[in-house]
This record gives structure tokens, sequence and C-alpha cells, in this order.
């Protein structure tokens, strides 16, 4: 007997429970399947994997000597499940099945960066006797874990500034509300200018990727060599007057719309987020201080 296509054997629908489709570092995810026979079908067993894609930028060479930029991709499986069924459907009948995935603490969580892209999926094989298996997939949001904390009053209590690509001595950042952000979370503080030639002062959020060269699945010789990319993105900005941050300072206040990439330091790929202020000082390099921040996806619940 012909093997029917899998199409007319069985209908798939591969369910998140939960957090509509969300995981998170480190936890467990639940997932299920509702088979619908098309026709009288015995269903073996079914497999639920997750998947983990990452796509970097990476620094190539061409034949005349420079460089350009290519997206280097690569997919694995990062862990399964099976559940052993034997369960004989009829035309028309359907059964759930359900399962767990561990995600593990240490992988890269979904992000959508101007270097790197993340994404997450579960896929779930149905196989059935005398049947070529079923084959579906659904895209999974992986947070980060949320775990990190720490509230800061000030600089001197818990948020290190330090100096700039260009050091700004006539500048200073204080009482910084938090060193963890997430999404739709306030950062305020009081920014001081004590340099007398400066127009204006940038008070930003900002966050900043760095991909190693030759880190991806199939690392190549034609790698330009020490071309470590970086590209920053400005989550909010706030513009002053220099002369209105003198004295007592200016107090800011700014806000994480979205968290395209939350904080993360793997051998491939950093993602660093800093609370910048920089100095517009004519013919000069523009001098800034920076104070470290954690980005999360997670919002953590208060309950």
């Amino acid at each position: 007997m012909t093997p029917l296509p899998p199409h007319e054997i069985m209908d798939l629908s591969l369910l998140q429970r939960g957090a509509e489709g969300t995981g998170v570092l480190g936890h467990s995810t639940p997932v299920s399947v509702e088979i619908r026979a098309r026709r009288r079908v015995r269903v073996t067993s079914v497999q639920f994997t997750l998947v983990h894609a990452l796509e970097l930028a990476q620094t190539r060479a061409n034949q005349f000597g420079g460089t350009y930029h290519a997206a280097e991709r690569h997919s694995r499986d990062v862990g399964s499940t099976q559940v052993s069924t034997g369960i004989t459907l009829r035309e028309g009948e359907s059964c759930f099945e359900v399962g767990q995935l561990m995600i593990p603490t240490d992988a890269i969580p979904t992000l959508h960066g101007k270097l790197a892209l993340s994404g997450w999926s579960v896929r779930v094989r149905v196989s059935s006797d005398g049947n070529a298996d079923v084959v579906r997939a659904q895209p999974l949001i992986v947070q980060s874990d949320g775990t990190t904390t720490g509230i800061a009053s000030g600089v001197e209590s818990g948020i290190d500034p330090t100096e700039g690509r260009h050091a700004a001595s006539g500048l200073h950042l204080s009482e910084v509300s938090t060193d963890v952000v997430h999404p739709g979370a306030e950062v305020s503080g009081v920014v001081t200018v004590d340099d007398s030639r400066a127009r204006t002062v940038a008070v930003s959020i900002v966050m900043r990727e760095e991909v190693t060269p030759g880190t991806g699945q199939h690392p190549q010789d034609a790698h330009h060599p020490g071309s470590t990319l970086v590209e920053e993105t400005v989550i909010d900005q706030v513009r002053l007057p220099a002369h209105a941050a003198k004295g007592p300072g200016a107090p800011f206040t700014l806000t994480v719309g979205s968290v395209p990439a939350p904080t993360v330091a793997a051998p491939a790929l950093r993602v660093r987020w800093v609370l910048r202020a920089a100095l517009e000082v004519p013919f000069r390099h523009d001098p800034e201080v920076t104070a470290p921040l954690t980005a999360s996806t997670r919002i953590r619940s208060r309950a």
C-alpha cells in the first residue's frame, strides 16, 4: 500500500501554552499539539524540539582588497522531548499531546539588533504507522531571565560612571534612579556640567552591539583581521542647554519604550547598555561619561 501524503493523513495545530508563546531563559516552557486525523491513522510518537537560529554580521574581504559585511546564519536543535502514543484515530477524530522543553540559562534570548538576530521556534514531528512524518513549527519568544536586581539612589549607591571614549572631567551623572531596565522602564537622574565651553549636553540610553569576527558556524580565512563590528542604537535621548546643567545640575527622565536586544555576553556577541551624557564642545571630540545598565526583556512580577 502506497503511503498517503502527510497532509492527507492528519492536520497539526502546534499550540504554545502559558504566556502566549513566550519562554524564559532557565525555565521550561509547556507545548502541545492537536492532531486531527483526515484518514484512519495510528499515531506512534510525537517529538517536540526547541530550535535556535542565530544570524550575525561578519566582515568579508572582496577580490579588490576591500571589505563588506555579510550575514552568517546557523541553526541548531537545543533540546527535545518525545512522547510515545500508540493512539488510533478515525477520520475526523483528534487528540492532544503535551510536552515540556527546557530553555538553557546561558542561551542567547530573542533579539533584533543591527548586527545580530536571534530567533527561537518549537518544532513538532508526529510519526504514524506506514506514513511519512508530519512536521510543523511555530516561533517562540525567549526572554532574558530578568533576575538581575539593583535600584540605585545615586551614582555612589551602585551605578559607577566610567569615562567614555573621550573622557569628560567637567561632566557628572548623579541620582540615577536605576541600573536595570526593561520595556516601559524610566531612568531619571541629574546631569551637571562644569565646562564653560559646552553648548549642549545630550543624555541618552544607548544599546551597543559588538560582534567578534570569525565566530559564526563557518569561520573563513577571508575575515578581515581585527575588525570587531560595533553598532549603537539610541533608545531615548534628551538634549539640554549646557548652561541649564550648571550649578546644582539639571534633572532628566528617559523612557525605555522597547528592548530590541537585552544585555548579552557570549563568545560571538556582546550587547551592552549604558546611560551616556555627552557634551557638544566646539572643535573637539564630544567628551562623555557613561554609567552601565543591565537590560532585560522580561518584566518581573511584583506579586
